[in-house]
């Protein structure tokens, strides 16, 4: 491809290259030429000026998702707050890369209703109080919102005014019918504005996108190079099935892998190391959203459904059967893993799916718990989609939070062939908010804590141990070898309610052992003589296991571990 007026950098030609052919394919040749030729420009300034938090990752560290306003103090920032606290009373949560979502200028849906990509809000503070988070962590996530922005958008505005460009959105002069998979609000998913209707995916107050428009491309890709600019090491493109309309269709459109495909390459022309983070299902034997030759990240929704049906209902089996498939599949380790996120716990469809009667008996615990369940519109009927509550009350009983099986979970969680995911509450045990709307479900799970409560809540005991353990796992699993993605992973049961994963191979490999029954068990491991890493513990032979007891044991005496 010509780039007439730029003078191309020998290193960066095939990332001009791929990005051209997928624009080419998507807007035409002579639209793509003019598109790639402003991006490497933009790249070049970008490449120009120091950027934080850009070491190497070679093997994938934690992450913990924040949001930006969740540690509040009326005398600064709360980014800077934020900060503060992780210094002061975390010490920090490096290697773990913190996921700040999205601190963009936003009207509504707690950051993602964006009314400016290319500003932080000023009511979190500014784009060096961001990246001075890197200071407390691994580095920074940071969200691409590009399916849709707040119906306040300027650009959307000017539209119903008779001005802009109609076409950057999806919008029709009368109501059409349209079937549009699960969506996680039941609202129509067109809205009427005047004389137009405009497709609302997520609602009557956020607009989609048109990706069809290389303008839209354009804005999005300049987004991208502005969050790598600011530190991320990993970008979430949020929502990224949707983004590509097509009547009658549905989501997963393949113009949407192009898309990403072309983010890919934007990427590549400031820093290859970056990630990129489809927010999709990752399906065993599939490669990643990218595609064939740029496959990533995606995400391993079934993973919550399957640890809570072997920690709190003792089925253990589904789960064994799960890592053994995705360790098999050479792209199953390209995953995210987590028992809760920011919108809740998903319930869709998981490969392999739970058997109705074991699913039911998790719904049964989580029931008497008191864990709400929202819905979606699933062909135009009301389904069960999420569970929103805190990990608190999902691993509570009447006597109160099970601090160990909760801290149970997570080490199995940390010991998957997966890059593990925290939330910020859970990374302290803490518990719902109190006085939540059933009209907004997911605000149970999206307290705003004053620096002062919050401080008091984490030094109390229990989430002092909580916290303690969990920050524990997040080093430990960074400095021990068996657990990069590529070393393999075998589960099996060896017992009722326990569950054995073997990691590693060569000289180090690592033994995962859990019981989550009520029972001591005793379980044999391939160890001559064994050292707990969690905890110290030495032995030889059979392991007996305490009851919510996890080990993660290595042959004693087999050298540095880092």
């Amino acid at each position: 491809m010509s780039t007439s007026g730029y003078t191309a950098h020998p290193v960066l030609a095939p990332a001009r290259a791929r990005l051209g052919d997928a624009l080419g394919q998507l807007y035409g040749a002579e639209r793509a030429e003019a598109l790639v030729r402003e991006l490497a420009q933009v790249a070049e300034g970008v490449r120009a000026r120091p950027r934080h938090g850009r070491a190497a990752v070679d093997a994938r560290p934690a992450v913990i998702a924040v949001y930006p306003d969740h540690v509040l103090d009326g005398g600064m920032a709360p980014l800077a707050a934020l900060r503060r606290f992780l210094e002061e009373e975390v010490g920090g949560v490096g290697p773990a890369l913190l996921h700040v979502l999205p601190p963009y200028v936003s009207d509504g849906d707690d950051g993602f209703a964006v009314v400016d990509h290319r500003a932080v809000h000023p009511r979190l503070g500014a784009w060096e109080d961001l990246e001075r988070l890197s200071e407390v962590s691994g580095g920074l996530m940071l969200d691409l919102v590009m399916n849709h922005v707040s119906t306040s958008h300027p650009a959307f505005r000017d539209v119903l005014r008779g001005e802009g460009r109609p076409g950057d959105f999806h919008l029709f002069s009368e109501p059409r019918d349209i079937e549009w998979g699960t969506r996680v609000r039941t609202s129509s998913i067109l809205q009427r504005f005047g004389a137009v209707w405009a497709w609302c995916t997520y609602g009557r107050a956020q607009v989609d996108l048109n990706h069809g428009s290389p303008d839209v491309f354009l804005s999005m890709a300049e987004t991208l190079l502005r969050l790598v600019e600011a530190g991320a090491r990993v970008v979430r493109l949020d929502a990224i099935p949707h983004v590509w309309k097509r009547v009658p269709g549905g989501p997963h459109q393949p113009e949407a892998k192009l898309l990403v495909r072309a983010l890919r390459a934007v990427a590549d022309l400031v820093d290859p190391s970056v990630r990129l983070l489809a927010e999709t299902d990752h399906r065993t034997g599939e490669r990643c959203y990218l595609g064939e030759e740029l496959a990533q990240h995606d995400n391993h929704l079934a993973v919550p459904l399957l640890v809570f049906a072997a920690a709190l209902a003792g089925e253990g089996g589904p789960l064994v059967d799960w890592v053994n498939a995705s360790a098999a599949d050479a792209h199953g380790r390209d995953g995210y893993a987590f028992l809760q996120t920011h919108d809740g716990v998903h319930l869709r469809p998981m490969d392999p799916p739970l058997d109705a009667p074991t699913l039911r008996r998790v719904m049964e615990r989580l029931e008497r718990a008191g864990v709400r369940v929202s819905h979606a519109d699933v062909g135009g009927e009301p389904r069960p989609y999420e569970l929103n509550s805190s990990l608190h009350r999902i691993f509570s009983t009447e006597a109160g939070l099970d601090v160990e099986r909760y801290l149970a979970a997570h080490a199995l969680l940390f010991a998957l062939p997966a890059t593990p995911c925290l939330y910020f509450p859970t990374l302290f045990g803490l518990p719902d908010a109190v006085g939540v709307e059933p009209s907004n479900p997911r605000a149970a799970n999206r307290h705003r804590y004053s620096d002062g409560a919050l401080r008091a809540w984490v030094r109390q005991p229990v989430h002092a141990h909580i916290l303690k353990s969990l920050l524990g796992l997040i080093r430990l699993r960074d400095r021990t070898p068996a657990l990069r993605e590529d070393s393999g992973c075998v589960a099996r049961q060896p017992a009722p309610h326990v569950v054995h994963l073997a990691r590693g191979h060569g000289r180090q490999p690592l033994h995962v052992l859990v019981n989550f029954g009520g029972e001591p068990v005793s379980v044999p491991v391939p160890l001559r003589k064994w050292t707990d890493l969690l905890g110290g513990r030495q032995g030889q032979g059979d392991v007996l296991l305490a009851p919510s007891e996890v080990l993660w044991l290595v042959e004693a005496g087999s050298g540095d571990l880092t």
